[in-house]
């Protein structure tokens, strides 16, 4: 039976109204618009000495002052930057994340993510849910790598904040997953190299293979090269739907399975079974998506949203990985959460299980 009583829009308790709640929602591009473009003109680094107004630092950064302030106080109303009584911006620590000096920064990460490679297919988010088709092309003109390919700033900045997420999870995976006996290891789409890198510092018995596109590798090698691992460290370029480099006893694949679909997802990991040492094991850093009902959401169902605009792949749950592995000739045989929205999947040949590790 239809009720025409209008729900109280005023919250009973603390909780935010559920007017402003939607508000918020409407305009959450707004201020996701707002800090990539901050990200991108580099305000961030402008601050790091200390507060500025922005006028101080508009020439710098060849910015009209009055419109620079106009951005700067909107993401201070974000929490990106504080805003004292005389126009001078500071870094929050959420504003520090984007400073580009950093060992972690998330600068590319924002930069990208609201540039054009993703902006424009999200705009025909409703188009991909009518068709159950991703939006690149439509907008693009072409798949999203080779959009990168063609503008290597973006690329850059995609690259960038894959490395930055690589080096958010790194610390975990080091701590969920035994190293020790590794001897040499193929980050499998590494980019940047990011993960392999922190490995082969914290295990400097371990030797590693980056395998990325042709248009990665010159920045992989830098990056390697800037952290003095490149005697340890070679970086291929390569196609893993091909093949992968063969004989070693880990394969690396992390965020890259999400990227493709199921059958896609069960070439790559084929190539890994097939390169596999008689004793190695595949490891797969990615989001989990939980079952209705369980802990608290996680950024998963959205970040499964992305890909249903942006490429064939999806966010998956443990049995649907479980699945893949199986099909692939693997068997899942740990799952390891973290404090990281990622989960650790360790599969091998031939092994009983799988098995969850609890978090301490």
């Amino acid at each position: 039976m239809r009720s025409d009583k209008v729900s109280n829009p005023m919250p009973s308790n603390s909780e935010t109204p559920p007017v402003e709640a939607l508000i918020q929602l409407a305009t959450g591009y707004w201020a996701s618009q707002a800090t990539g473009c901050a990200a991108r003109l580099g305000v961030a680094d402008q601050l790091a000495q200390g507060p500025r107004t922005a006028a101080e630092i508009a020439p710098a950064l060849h910015c009209h002052p009055d419109s620079l302030h106009r951005l700067m106080r909107a993401c201070a109303s974000v929490g990106l930057f504080d805003q004292d009584g005389e126009g001078r911006f500071a870094l929050t620590p959420t504003g520090e994340l984007l400073r580009s000096d950093l060992p972690i920064s998330f600068r590319g990460l924002l930069a990208a993510q609201t540039a054009p490679g993703h902006w424009l297919p999200w705009g025909r988010l409703d188009e991909a849910v009518r068709s159950g088709q991703r939006q690149t092309t439509r907008t693009l003109g072409m798949e999203i790598w080779d959009f990168y390919a063609k503008t290597p700033e973006e690329g850059k900045w995609f690259s960038e904040g894959m490395s930055a997420l690589s080096l958010m999870a790194i610390s975990e995976v080091l701590r969920v997953h035994d190293f020790s006996r590794v001897r040499e290891l193929v980050d499998v789409g590494g980019a940047f190299g990011a993960l392999a890198a922190e490995i082969l510092k914290a295990h400097p018995q371990v030797r590693g293979i980056v395998l990325d596109s042709a248009s990665v590798t010159p920045g992989a090698r830098e990056a390697i090269a800037a952290q003095g691992l490149s005697s340890r460290c070679e970086v291929v370029a390569g196609d893993f739907f091909k093949g992968v480099p063969a004989g070693k006893d880990l394969y690396l694949l992390k965020n890259i399975l999400h990227d493709w679909s199921d059958e896609e997802c069960v070439t790559i990991l084929g190539h890994c079974e097939k390169a596999l040492a008689s004793d190695g094991a595949v490891v797969v850093v990615e989001m989990l998506v939980g079952e209705p009902g369980g802990p608290k959401p996680t950024l998963a169902p959205l970040m499964d949203l992305n890909m249903l605009v942006m490429l064939p792949g999806r966010e998956r749950t443990e049995a649907q990985f479980a699945e893949l592995f199986a099909r692939a000739g693997l068997k899942l045989v740990k799952v390891s959460p973290t404090y990281t929205p990622f989960a650790v999947l360790e599969a091998r040949r031939g092994s009983v299980g799988p098995t969850k590790k609890g978090m301490p």
